[in-house]
């Protein structure tokens, strides 16, 4: 067990940290923390929204989140420090869920703790049920849809040629195919009213950073980022109307989540891309080397621009009010496919709702419908090229789309990344 001493030496070092040297807050609440554990004083909550952050003595945990928000994110920076900055460190700074206290530990140690935490994660009944369930879900889709190719593949709209304009790439790169879902990002909220958490989402809060700017200008929200992220709304029918293809000619499909995903997986693997734009994440820094550019607030527009950054066009979505029945939407959606570093193909089937996302992929997992998409193109482009990008307006009823119009075309040519 380290000395008085050499613990101080250690938060020395730490806040010198580039995760923590440029954040006055965080230095000062982990340094308060450490000295309040060294004097065997550990704090009440109360006792750090009055010392760290300035509350009165009328702070009430229950309505103000402060404190746990930002022990939250200080946990958050230590593991970012130890895990990125720090490596090597024998001895870390480790503060427990539900507690206020230093802990000085062995790095060796926290790694076993983790572990068993894991372990006693997966133990949860509650956790094992849901996954049992959502096995049992992916196991019958993938069943049905495994017996419907075995049965009538040959004669079902969704057969693929391999020869077929769009999806010719896939079948002869060989490359593993990754679909990502654009996840929706969740809160857990604690309500006074009904006095328990739930689970919800809010349309302007989409990243941690959404959710701390909300925090500092409502302080007393009862918001946390959830452990967990959401499907995207029609993502399984997404899913259902894709997966038929890819397994015509891939049997190594993997599905991530866009939240959980990072540059490197996607080398030597075809993706294919099903979601908002907003939930792009990473993914952005692909879709920002085409034209396109897009903004939620305060209305959702999307922009074409020209070489020189100009704007060239703008696509303003009109979206029917939420309690309004039988809603008319006008929305736009993506099609593009792209080439990847070494002969994979990125493609992309995204938009701002679901109405445009369904409606793309019915085309893409029906060959009628894929023949007329390459018929008008060509109208367009007097050829259809293997990479491109397409812009389609769609008009909906609901979830019905009644009119698909393209509005933009761009062929995308092999240097795209040089």
């Amino acid at each position: 067990m380290p000395t008085d001493e050499a613990k101080k030496s250690i938060l020395h070092t730490l806040l010198q940290s580039k995760d923590f040297k440029d954040s006055p807050l965080y230095k000062n609440l982990l340094s308060y923390l450490v000295e309040s554990t060294l004097s065997n004083n550990i704090p009440k909550e109360i006792t750090i929204a009055i010392e760290v952050f300035g509350k009165d003595s009328s702070f009430n945990s229950n309505k103000d989140s402060t404190v746990r928000y930002h022990i939250h994110m200080l946990r958050k920076k230590l593991d970012d420090y130890y895990e990125n900055e720090s490596k090597g460190d024998e001895i870390r700074l480790f503060i427990p869920k539900g507690h206020y206290e230093i802990k000085f530990i062995s790095s060796k140690i926290q790694e076993l703790q983790k572990s068993n935490q894991v372990i006693s994660f997966l133990k949860r009944w509650e956790i094992v049920t849901i996954l049992l369930l959502l096995f049992l879900n992916f196991y019958l889709i993938y069943r049905q849809i495994y017996l419907n190719h075995i049965s009538s593949v040959l004669h079902a709209p969704n057969f693929v040629d391999p020869k077929d304009k769009i999806w010719s790439s896939f079948f002869e790169n060989g490359y593993p195919v990754s679909i990502i879902l654009g996840d929706d990002f969740l809160l857990d909220e604690y309500c006074p009213e009904f006095k328990r958490y739930r689970i919800i989402q809010d349309w302007e809060i989409n990243s941690e950073n959404d959710l701390s700017n909300f925090l500092i200008q409502y302080p007393n929200a009862n918001l946390w980022k959830s452990e967990i992220t959401g499907i995207p709304f029609g993502g399984i029918n997404n899913l259902m109307d894709i997966l038929p293809i890819v397994y015509q000619f891939q049997n190594n499909v993997s599905l991530y989540m866009s939240s959980m995903l990072s540059l490197e997986e996607i080398r030597n693997h075809n993706i294919i891309y099903i979601g908002e734009l907003k939930n792009l994440r990473i993914l952005n820094k692909i879709i920002y080397k085409t034209p396109i550019r897009y903004q939620y607030l305060p209305d959702e527009r999307l922009y074409i621009i020209g070489e020189d950054g100009d704007t060239l066009n703008t696509f303003l979505r009109i979206e029917a009010p939420y309690e309004q029945k039988n809603k008319y939407n006008v929305d736009y959606s993506l099609l593009i496919k792209i080439p990847g570093f070494s002969n994979e193909n990125l493609m992309f089937i995204l938009g701002f709702g679901y109405g445009g996302r369904i409606e793309r992929t019915k085309m893409l997992g029906n060959s009628e419908l894929r023949a007329r998409f390459v018929e008008e193109v060509q109208k367009i482009n007097t050829n259809f090229p293997e990479y491109f990008l397409v812009l389609f307006e769609v008009k909906s009823i609901e979830r019905t789309g009644f009119t698909n119009e393209i509005k933009y075309f761009k062929e995308i040519f092999q240097d795209f990344f040089d």
